[in-house]
C-alpha cells in the first residue's frame, strides 16, 4: 500500500542509522524502500518481478553465436560500436546548439542523417525553425526508394534506434529513386559536411507539401525539388563511402577541454574498428544481428535485476556517505556493528554528533551545570538574528570549543560526500540565548531575562523547554559511558532550568 505518514517524512539521520544496525530484523534498505522519495520505484516491483522471470526464461534460451570467427571478438565490438553511438548522439547534440554550427546548419547545407529505420541518408537542409536557446528541428529532403509502401518508419532518436555497423556508406535506394521531406532533431544528424548546393528550401517544402494533397498526387516534382534531387543523388554516387565532414573542433571553435577529449576519444574508437576479426565473416551481418538481439534482453535483464535490487534506492549514496562518517568517528566498526560512542548517540534526539563528540572529548564535565545549560542551547535556539549575547571568559571558550568540533565534522561530512556546505553545518548552533539561558539557571526572574535580549517571550520559552530534553538526553549519554560528574551535573542544569513560568502548567490544558 501506501507509504504512511512517518514513512512518508522519512529523512536519513545518524540516530536512526545506528538504532536499526542494532536491530538485526530491519534493515535500513528496507525502510528506505518504504519511504515516499522510492514510493513510485517500488509499486511497480511486482511488474517488475514478473517481467525478470519471463526474462530469465528467455536467457536460458539464447542462441549462441558458434561461427569460430565472429565468436574471439563480435561482442567487443558490438561494445565499442554502442559506446561510438552513445558518444555520437551527446555530442551532435552539443554541436547543433553550437554558435558557429549554427552558422554552418543553413539552407542548402548538405547532411547524413539517420532517420527511422534507415542509417547514412545524404540530405540537403531546408529550414531551420527554433532557436539554439530551445529544441531546434530541421527540415530537410533525402531521397528514398519510390517503390517502397513505407519509405520511412516513424522517427525515431538515435538513442533508441538499434546499434548498427559503423559503415559511413550513404543509403542508396536498390529500386528506383524517389525523395520525401522530413523533420529531423539536431540528435538525428549524424555528419554536417563540408559541401552546400543552391536550393530554394521554402520552393522545395511548398512543392511537397502540394503533391501530399490527393488530387495533385501524380503531378510530377517542380524545378526546385527535382534539381535538389539530382544533385543528392549525383553527390551519393560519386561519394558511396561517405562525405568530408566538417571538423566539431576547429571549423566550430569547441574549445571545452572535456568535449574536445571527447571527440578525439570517438575519433580514437571509430579508428580501431578495422582491427576486430569478426569484420572478415562471410555472414557477419546476420551474427551481428543475433547479437544485438541478445544483449537487448541481457540488458534489459540487468536493468530489471538493478531496479529490484538495494543499488537503484534514491537515498543510498547518502546512507552510504552518513557509513562513512560513522565509521571514521568510530561510532560503528569495519563491519557495521554499533560501538559504545554509537550507543551514546542514539540516545541524543538532535545533532546526535556533535553532542556525542562533546561528551567524549570532555568539553562539558569541566563546566558548572548553569554553564553546560547555558552552551547547549546551541542546539535548540534557531533564530537567525538576535541582539548579541554578553557572555563569561568561560562559556566564550565554550563556544569556541562547540564551534570547533561542529567544523571538524562538517569537514569529515564534506570529505565523505555529503553536499551540506561546512558553514552551513557550523551556523545552525546559535549562540543567541547563551547568555539568558546562563541567568536563567542563577535565578534571575523571568521579567529581568527578557531585557538581556530582544528575542520574544514564546520563543525564550519554548526554547528552554526544549534545552531541558537535551539535558536529558546528555544525562542518558552519561550514565552509559560511565561518567557520574557530567551526570549529576546534568541532574543540577536539569533543575535549575525547569522552574517557575517556563514550566507552568499551561491554561489551556486545566
Amino acid at each position: 500500500g501506501k507509504p504512511t505518514e512517518l514513512e512518508s517524512r522519512f529523512r536519513l539521520t545518524y540516530s536512526m542509522i545506528l538504532n536499526l544496525l542494532r536491530v538485526e530484523a530491519l534493515r535500513v534498505e528496507d525502510m528506505m524502500k518504504r519511504s515516499f522519495s522510492e514510493f513510485h520505484m517500488q509499486k511497480n516491483a511486482k511488474v517488475n518481478e514478473k517481467n525478470l522471470e519471463e526474462l530469465s526464461e528467455k536467457m536460458k534460451q539464447l542462441k549462441e553465436i558458434q561461427c569460430s570467427q565472429c565468436r574471439s571478438d563480435l561482442q567487443e565490438y558490438y561494445v565499442t560500436c554502442k559506446e561510438i553511438h552513445s558518444l555520437r548522439h551527446s555530442l551532435q547534440k552539443l554541436i547543433v546548439t553550437n554558435p558557429h554550427a549554427a552558422k554552418a546548419l543553413t539552407p542548402g547545407r548538405i547532411l547524413v542523417i539517420n532517420y527511422g529505420n534507415l542509417r547514412n541518408l545524404l540530405a540537403v537542409l531546408l529550414s531551420v525553425s527554433g532557436s539554439s536557446s530551445t529544441v531546434r528541428t530541421f527540415t530537410v529532403l533525402i531521397i528514398t526508394d519510390a517503390n517502397a509502401d513505407s519509405p520511412i518508419s516513424q522517427s525515431v532518436s538515435n538513442a533508441t534506434m538499434p546499434i548498427t555497423p559503423t559503415s559511413k556508406r550513404l543509403y542508396h535506394p536498390e529500386g528506383t529513386c524517389g525523395h520525401t521531406v522530413v523533420e529531423v532533431k539536431g540528435e538525428n544528424i549524424s555528419v554536417i559536411t563540408t559541401r552546400t548546393m543552391k536550393v530554394s528550401g521554402d520552393k522545395v517544402i511548398e512543392d511537397y507539401k502540394k503533391r501530399q494533397i490527393p488530387r495533385f498526387r501524380d503531378a510530377p516534382p517542380g524545378p526546385s525539388c527535382s534539381s535538389a534531387t539530382q544533385e543528392l543523388l549525383r553527390l551519393i554516387e560519386s561519394n558511396p563511402d561517405g562525405m568530408e565532414a566538417m571538423d566539431p573542433v576547429t571549423d566550430f571553435q569547441i574549445r571545452d577541454i572535456d568535449i574536445v577529449e571527447q571527440f578525439y576519444q570517438k575519433k580514437m574508437m571509430e579508428n580501431s574498428i578495422s582491427k576486430y576479426k569478426c569484420l572478415n565473416c562471410s555472414q557477419f551481418e546476420q551474427h551481428f544481428n543475433l547479437m544485438h538481439e541478445n544483449m537487448k534482453i541481457k540488458d534489459k535483464f540487468h536493468h530489471l535485476k538493478y531496479l529490484l535490487s538495494d543499488q537503484s534506492l534514491q537515498l543510498l549514496p547518502e546512507y552510504e556517505q552518513r557509513i562513512n562518517v560513522l565509521r571514521s568517528l568510530r561510532y560503528i566498526d569495519d563491519s557495521n556493528t554499533v560501538q559504545l560512542k554509537g550507543r551514546v548517540a542514539c540516545e541524543i534526539s538532535n545533532h546526535e554528533l556533535i553532542i556525542t563528540e562533546l561528551v567524549f572529548e570532555n568539553i562539558l564535565t569541566s563546566l558548572h551545570p548553569n554553564e553546560i545549560a547555558a552552551l547547549l542551547s546551541c542546539m535548540v535556539f534557531q533564530e537567525r538574528r538576535c541582539s548579541e549575547p554578553e557572555l563569561t571568559e568561560t562559556l566564550e571558550k565554550g563556544q569556541e570549543q562547540i564551534v570547533s568540533v561542529a567544523t571538524r565534522i562538517g569537514e569529515l561530512q564534506k570529505q565523505c560526500g555529503l553536499t551540506e556546505p561546512v558553514e552551513d553545518y557550523v551556523a545552525q548552533f546559535k549562540f543567541g540565548l547563551t547568555e539568558v539561558v546562563y541567568e536563567w539557571g542563577r535565578g534571575m526572574p523571568f521579567s529581568e531575562i527578557t531585557d538581556l535580549t530582544d528575542v520574544q517571550e514564546g520563543i525564550i520559552v519554548r526554547t528552554i523547554q526544549r534545552l531541558n530534553e537535551v539535558c536529558i538526553d546528555v544525562r542518558n549519554a552519561a550514565r552509559i559511558v560511565g561518567d557520574p560528574t557530567l551526570y549529576q551535573k546534568m541532574e543540577e542544569a536539569s533543575n535549575g532550568i525547569k522552574r517557575d513560568i517556563v514550566f507552568a502548567a499551561s491554561l489551556y490544558t486545566q
